[in-house]
């Protein structure tokens, strides 16, 4: 049994009809408009009085560098957001890297990266390769932990099988939070999850997909990480949920990480919904906890 939070959540997620929301956006050059006119969410003030916040310019896009007040041992973390390619970071993701910050003394690497439509995967993944090897030279010793939730953890993986293609060094661990592997969204599964699911649509995923594929094709492992070469990956964690229709390619992507060597904790939201541990119910509070102890510094 879910909390009533959670149901309401899913009750006042069906009445703003947000399955609909991507695919107008992806379908109107007036909504894109406004989209990109209103920008990303930014870090509050109140944020910014309780942890040191600071942006930089990194190849034409903003880099922001979260560290807590007073420094202490902690590891570095490269969080790619979600936002089904298309959309801007927003609150609910400076919210749970705040919290990291807080709690583990986390320094926390969080790149705007390029979005479709403009832009597609084959600008994104060298882009947060060199995202990457900037936070590699400024963790100075830290261990690396590469976080994405959604969209931002399906960039995660193309980032992870783009270094193994550079023979370049792994992160100690990856977390990815319902992450969205398949933008083909093939599985005969998603069928009978999608009238569950009050957030995504398989119609708009496949939309978004497209513009983030752009010349390459959608098999391509940058866009579609569930075909991508698993071997030699760090340790990885995946936050999965049951009312999510991008549960059922995560589950998959686990099958053929494990069969290719690598360690995978899937942890299944039961009656849960799309990033779930990002949102303001019991369930997400309890799985920030969790992931806030993943980030704890290795001795």
């Amino acid at each position: 049994m879910t909390s009533l939070h959670n149901h309401l959540l899913i009750f006042i997620l069906r009445l703003m009809n947000r399955k609909r929301g991507l695919s107008a956006l992806l379908s109107s050059d007036t909504l894109l408009a406004q989209e990109r006119q209103r920008g990303p969410d930014r870090p509050t003030a109140n944020m910014q009085q309780r942890i040191d916040v600071s942006l930089e310019s990194f190849k034409g896009f903003e880099l922001y560098t979260l560290k807590p007040k007073n420094p202490r041992p902690g590891n570095h973390v490269l969080y790619l957001h979600g936002g089904a390619y298309v959309r801007a970071i927003t609150q609910y993701h400076w919210r749970l890297l705040q919290q990291m910050v807080e709690e583990q003394g986390c320094t926390i690497s969080v790149p705007l990266y390029p979005l479709a439509p403009e832009h597609t995967c084959a600008h994104a993944v060298p882009f947060a390769l060199g995202v990457y090897g900037l936070a590699q030279e400024r963790a100075a010793g830290q261990s690396l932990v590469v976080m994405g939730d959604s969209a931002g953890g399906g960039l995660a993986l193309a980032l992870c099988f783009a270094l193994s293609e550079l023979q370049r060094p792994q992160p100690r661990h990856l977390i990815l939070i319902c992450p969205w592997v398949d933008v083909e969204m093939n599985n005969p599964a998603i069928a009978a999850t999608e009238p569950s699911d009050p957030m995504l649509s398989r119609h708009s995923l496949k939309q978004a997909g497209r513009s983030w594929a752009g010349a390459l094709p959608l098999a391509h492992a940058w866009a579609n990480p569930l075909h991508g070469d698993f071997h030699g990956l760090p340790d990885i964690t995946i936050y999965a949920a049951t009312r999510d229709i991008v549960h059922h390619d995560s589950l998959a992507l686990a099958t053929a990480a494990r069969k290719q060597g690598v360690n995978v904790d899937v942890r299944m939201g039961q009656g849960m919904i799309h990033v779930w541990p990002l949102l303001p119910i019991p369930e997400g509070r309890a799985a920030r906890a969790e992931i806030s102890q993943l980030l704890q510094p290795t001795r």
